[in-house]
């Protein structure tokens, strides 16, 4: 069958199943702008159905259509039929008698596939399915790759992530330590995975619909599959849950199942009579055994990527694989089996998975199935206690998917009952007092949470735990840091004190906001090591337990820490694996904060575009995340259309509160408030810089940025030499020497300005800040001083690997619609050296027009489609 392609804005790699793997894709692109100059090698992990051999089949083409030669091949099933086979049936060599001899054939043989190498340079090799493969062949591969590491020879390998061990994942952490990059297909976000749905179906699907295709669990095959086999079937609209699914699904599920052994077969049959997660114990009791004899059939089937393995036993890697199978069972199988238990007798009387199971699978992560298991024990619960005792897990849930106003008034449900037990109601207080704290404001829950407090002997840990932290969010918002931490302090040492009964939450799951916290309090005052210290302790514990569902809100941290640290690169992976992990675990708070530094890693890097594409949406998150959102596009706008243009949109924001949350921010309100003749404004922001500063002494950073805007507002250069001396990171340090240059400039004293603009230059380039480091050459060039700054290297005399990453960047804003006059502003640079770089761009591409440069970009995959204009010249 044949798909619609994408809508506008997306990239167009191979149709609806490369959907939600742009990410993937840039690292392909980039291996492939670098291949005719060097080698490297990328690595694709990924699970049955995840797209690997998509992804590896569109860069062998897109390879080929940019001139490069490509030798691909994919181990069989059933593994190789001699040693190195798929090397050589990629090169297309064929075996020599003494190829698979194991004494004296190895030079010979490496010899061989070296010099076809060489032949086809440069090349992209693409191996697929590399857990198949034999050692001897991983340790030629190893050998090759060393060997061709000076030559222009790139590899694409992948191996399924089901084989957890192996000679394979040995072979790929290798090379990744040897500098290869890796990237992991993970399962699809909820929303790309509605989108891919929206890509095939031509509309967004139904409820129902939607509800099948999240028990997908994010797989693109099975999600594929599924919905094209209930359009075939015309059962669009009309399935749902309990509806026998389509053929072409079950064919899928039972590709992956024929191939297990009859043991394996039986345990995933005997799972998928049970739904949910099933205890070694009890399935090896069912099949009549021992846990220790059913470890091999436990290791095929996860190995296989049908099962994995719990806290709790074995569950199914997607809810509708498990669907799929137990159709398969017969009725009077299924229902012996639920007798020998007695799990009929368990459900008539209302039992079913426990308080502590259904904790446990919030705590990991798996907030939709703990939604519906609440939901369907709530339809059948009679008791009003038993009620409240959901009804506070649902508030929970709702509080980590984002929905902090269905979770307020969840909780507000539950304490509006009498009589309840002390469990219950603390976890009703906990949800309601961090749900208010995140979502609105530290002052809103301030009140709530000092009765708390005052009461803490009726309450337990957690619950007063959470009432100090939502105290220290109050008190950050007011500027005292100070009190902040402690009291964040204060409830880290309660939850690690406390002690709680079995079956009620321990505390170690409420440990991990309170660090998580106290780690981005550390990160807003640059005390960077302690913050890392917070979030490799958090990050220990909630791995050892097993506990993901906070697992994007530490990768959020931590982006902002290597953010703070001037570490773009590694601020940039981590906010990626946070909108990862914030898709597949349904957590939107810590997606909203990743964005956030994305946008702030593109501003720095000069690329407003992709900036303004991470704050497009305004986020329903936290304060926090609002304010930040706020500043970055009002900050992204003030590159693109000048302070003026920017000024509106810091309208409404409290200096007070802004810079409590961002409080690096002031010099850059001050310096956008002179610019645009509004010194009212910059004077409030330094007062709010002073008074952040005075209620938070023991900082140097809060003095730092109070005596950069004191500097800024009043010309005091002495005041901007003391801020670029105390600044606790990089970048803080180099644009308070930029701005100390300017005015040392301004009074006349050139060679000390010289001085402190290149101090500026050095630490702009060393955090990767391109955009700020132009903005220094440009206003050292004015004054007669001039930089090298770019790097000889051999460069193919034409297309698009032949540009220089000036002239690459000036293509893609030729491509955006941008005017030489503005690409001129952006870069810090004339418009007659833009004029020069573009003439380069069309020499070298051999065009003649800004729409003909347009049409090539996207013809050739560098744009997406939606993206490219019909340029406007000066």
């Amino acid at each position: 069958m044949r798909f619609p392609r994408p809508g506008p804005g997306k990239r167009f790699i191979g149709g609806s199943e490369m959907r939600g793997r742009e990410r993937e894709w840039r690292h392909v692109d980039g291996l492939l702008r670098t291949l005719r100059r060097r080698g490297g090698a990328l690595l694709v992990d990924g699970e049955p159905g995840a797209g690997r051999s998509r992804l590896l089949a569109e860069a062998a083409a897109t390879a080929s259509a940019r001139g490069i030669s490509v030798v691909q091949a994919g181990v069989a099933e059933l593994g190789e039929l001699v040693p190195c086979g798929v090397l050589l049936q990629a090169l297309d060599l064929g075996a020599e008698p003494a190829d698979d001899v194991p004494v004296g054939s190895v030079t010979r043989l490496l010899d061989r596939l070296v010099a076809a190498f060489d032949a086809r340079a440069p090349v992209l090799a693409v191996l697929d399915d590399l857990h198949r493969a034999d050692p001897a062949t991983l340790k030629t591969l190893h050998t090759l790759h060393d060997l061709l590491a000076g030559r222009p020879v790139g590899w694409l390998l992948s191996r399924s992530t089901a084989v957890r061990d192996g000679p394979a994942a040995a072979l790929f952490d290798l090379l990744e330590r040897h500098g290869a990059v890796r990237t992991t297909l993970a399962p699809l976000s909820p929303d790309a995975a509605t989108a891919l749905a929206a890509d095939i179906l031509g509309e967004r699907p139904d409820t129902a619909t939607q509800t099948l295709v999240a028990a997908a669990g994010g797989n693109p095959l099975l999600i594929i599959e599924l919905l094209a086999g209930l359009r075939d079937e015309g059962l669009l609209g009309t399935a749902g849950p309990g509806t026998p699914l389509p053929a072409r699904p079950r064919a899928v599920v039972r590709s992956w199942i024929d191939p297990l052994g009859a043991e394996s077969r039986s345990l995933v049959e005997t799972a998928a009579v049970f739904g949910g997660s099933l205890s070694f114990e009890h399935a090896a009791s069912l099949l009549g055994t021992t846990p220790a004899a059913l470890l091999p059939a436990m290791e095929e089937s996860t190995a296989a990527g049908v099962l994995v393995v719990t806290a709790h036993g074995l569950a199914f890697r997607h809810e509708l694989v498990g669907d799929v199978v137990a159709t398969w069972v017969p009725p009077p199988v299924r229902r012996a089996l639920l007798e020998q238990v007695g799990v009929i007798e368990e459900a008539a009387t209302g039992a079913g998975p426990t308080v502590a199971d259904m904790e446990s699978t919030i705590a990991e992560g798996r907030l939709r199935e703990a939604e519906r298991v609440v939901r369907r024990r709530l339809a059948d619960h009679g008791s009003v206690t038993g009620m409240a005792e959901l009804r506070s897990l649902l508030a929970e849930i709702m509080y980590l998917t984002g929905r902090g106003e269905e979770a307020v008034r969840e909780a507000e449900t539950v304490l509006a009952v009498p009589g309840l037990p002390q469990h219950v109601r603390d976890r009703a207080i906990l949800v309601r007092l961090y749900a208010v704290t995140r979502r609105r404001s530290g002052g809103a829950a301030a009140a709530y949470a000092n009765e708390v407090v005052e009461e803490r002997s009726r309450h337990g840990p957690a619950a007063t735990a959470a009432a100090l932290i939502a105290l220290a969010t109050a008190a950050r918002e007011e500027g005292r840091f100070g009190d902040a931490l402690a009291l964040a302090e204060d409830a880290r040492r309660l939850t690690e004190d406390a002690r709680r009964p079995a079956g009620v939450g321990g505390p170690e799951r409420r440990r991990y906001e309170v660090c998580l916290l106290t780690a981005a309090l550390l990160t807003d005052v640059r005390r960077l090591d302690e913050a890392r210290a917070m979030l490799r302790q958090a990050r220990k514990e909630m791995f050892a337990n097993g506990h993901l569902a906070w697992a994007a809100d530490a990768s959020a941290v931590e982006a902002r820490a290597e953010l703070a640290e001037g570490r773009l690169d590694g601020a940039s992976g981590e906010a990626e694996r946070a909108l990862d992990l914030a898709g597949a675990l349904d957590t939107p708070l810590s997606a909203a904060e990743a964005a956030a530094v994305l946008a702030a890693v593109a501003l720095r890097r000069g690329d407003l575009r992709e900036a303004r594409r991470h704050v497009a949406d305004p986020p329903e998150g936290s304060l926090e995340t609002r304010t930040r959102h706020a500043l970055l596009a009002a900050r992204i706008t003030e590159a693109k259309d000048g302070p003026h243009s920017a000024m509106p949109l810091l309208t409404g924001l409290s200096w007070s509160l802004s810079l409590a949350m961002e409080p690096t921010a002031a010099p850059w309100l001050v310096r956008v408030a002179l610019a645009a003749d509004d010194r009212s404004a910059a004077e409030s922001v330094a007062a709010a810089a002073d008074a952040l500063s005075r209620a938070s002494p023991r900082f140097p950073a809060l003095a730092a940025s109070a005596a950069h805007v004191r500097g800024l507002l009043d010309g005091d250069r002495d005041a901007l030499a003391r801020a670029a001396e105390q600044a606790a990171d990089a970048w803080a340090r180099a644009s308070a020497e930029e701005d100390l240059g300017v005015a040392l400039d301004a009074a006349g004293q050139r060679e000390e300005a010289v001085r402190s603009l290149d101090r500026a230059l050095a630490a702009y380039v060393e955090t990767g800040s391109a955009r700020d480091a132009a903005r220094i050459r440009q206003r050292l060039r004015g004054m007669g001083v001039r930089h090298r700054h770019w790097n000889s290297a051999k460069r193919p005399a034409s297309g698009w690997d032949s540009l220089t990453e000036t002239e690459y960047t000036v293509s893609l804003l030729v491509v955006d619609g941008w005017t030489n006059r503005q690409i001129a502003e952006q870069m810090f640079i004339s418009v007659h050296t833009v004029t020069f770089h573009l003439r380069q761009v069309y020499r070298k591409l051999s065009i003649n027009s800004r729409v003909e440069l347009a049409r090539l970009a996207v013809a050739q995959g560098r744009v997406d489609p939606g993206r490219a204009q019909d340029g406007r010249r000066d």
